[in-house]
């Protein structure tokens, strides 16, 4: 086998990628196009794969994400189905082999979008763990929106600036035990309490902070124990996180948090609310019981460096 390293995109790459595309039923022009534009102007970086008679089996393609070369996500890994598994595995490990040269690197996320011959294989060998990830909605007007009772020993309010440094606490012991914070690089503890001061000081991003559907869960001496931030654009509103501190979770808080906020997305017009979730988070079920439905899922193999997907493999 060879792997020929692509600064541009050859005509073998074009080939299996539209054999890719036609698997998936897809329009593979303007997939092509992005991948074409973003090698040539060093975004992307790819491999083609060939077997020992030359002929193209394989093709891989990644990102950094932040010039810190810490994040890597790997967007295509694909072998023909005809494929035998080795070369598929070889691919796999010609990647993660080139990814480790950059000693800054944490975290390799890897989309598995195609079921190709001995991709799964090389990234369980790689000890990767794998979530599946999705992109939930539900309709504001149709259903009506459950108005759950506040608890005595609590009470809800709008999102408070002054509240922060009790916020991030809440945001760092709970992103810290949190599948999300594995599962997506990119919502880990410190980057969520960066995420969500963006979020609200931002006014010039299509996306506006709704202050009053965001809302936090105080106990009686007025300690933050929970928060949902809610952003919108146009007439859909978008549940940034929800989390509620570790010591008082299962307690019905993160279903009074979301329920009560999509009741003022509701009262404000808006049409739709949509999160994003890992299928390993409990908030996943509360969002099923809360009527959202999957409007995209996709599998992911993630690794870490320090070893922190290795607590969401399943035993073997």
């Amino acid at each position: 086998m060879r792997f020929h390293p692509l600064g541009w995109l050859s005509p073998n790459a074009e080939v299996l990628l539209r054999i890719r595309a036609a698997e998936h039923a897809r329009d593979a022009e303007e997939s092509l196009a992005h991948m074409r534009q973003a090698l040539e102007r060093g975004r992307l970086h790819a491999v083609c794969l060939y077997d020992d008679a030359e002929k193209p089996r394989g093709f891989a393609a990644w990102r950094w994400l932040g010039d810190e070369r810490e994040h890597a996500q790997v967007i295509v890994q694909y072998v023909v189905p005809v494929t035998p598994p080795a070369l598929g595995e070889a691919l796999v490990d010609y990647v993660f082999s080139e990814l480790l040269r950059t000693g800054n690197l944490q975290v390799i996320e890897a989309r598995l979008r195609d079921d190709s011959p001995g991709i799964r294989t090389a990234w369980v060998r790689h000890e990767a763990a794998f979530f599946e990830r999705c992109r939930m909605a539900r309709e504001l007007g149709r259903v009506p929106v459950p108005i759950l009772p506040i608890p005595p020993a609590y009470r809800l309010v709008r999102w408070d600036e002054t509240l922060w440094p009790q916020i991030e606490a809440v945001i760092l012991v709970a992103h810290r035990q949190n599948v999300e914070s594995v599962a997506v690089p990119e919502a880990s503890a410190e980057a969520m309490v960066a995420r969500l001061h963006r979020a609200c000081a931002d006014s010039t991003s299509n996306s506006q902070w709704r202050s009053d559907a965001s809302l936090l869960a105080l106990d009686q001496r007025g300690q933050v124990l929970g928060y949902v931030a809610v952003t919108a654009a146009q007439s859909e509103a978008q549940i940034v996180d929800l989390a509620v501190h570790p010591d008082f979770q299962r307690r019905g808080l993160g279903r009074l948090l979301l329920g009560r906020s999509l009741a003022f997305c509701h009262a404000a017009g808006l049409a739709a609310a949509t999160l994003s979730v890992s299928s390993s988070n409990p908030a996943r079920h509360l969002a099923d019981q809360l009527g959202f439905l999957p409007v995209a899922c996709g599998e992911v193999a993630i690794w870490w460096r320090d070893g922190r997907q290795l607590a969401w493999r399943p035993a073997l």
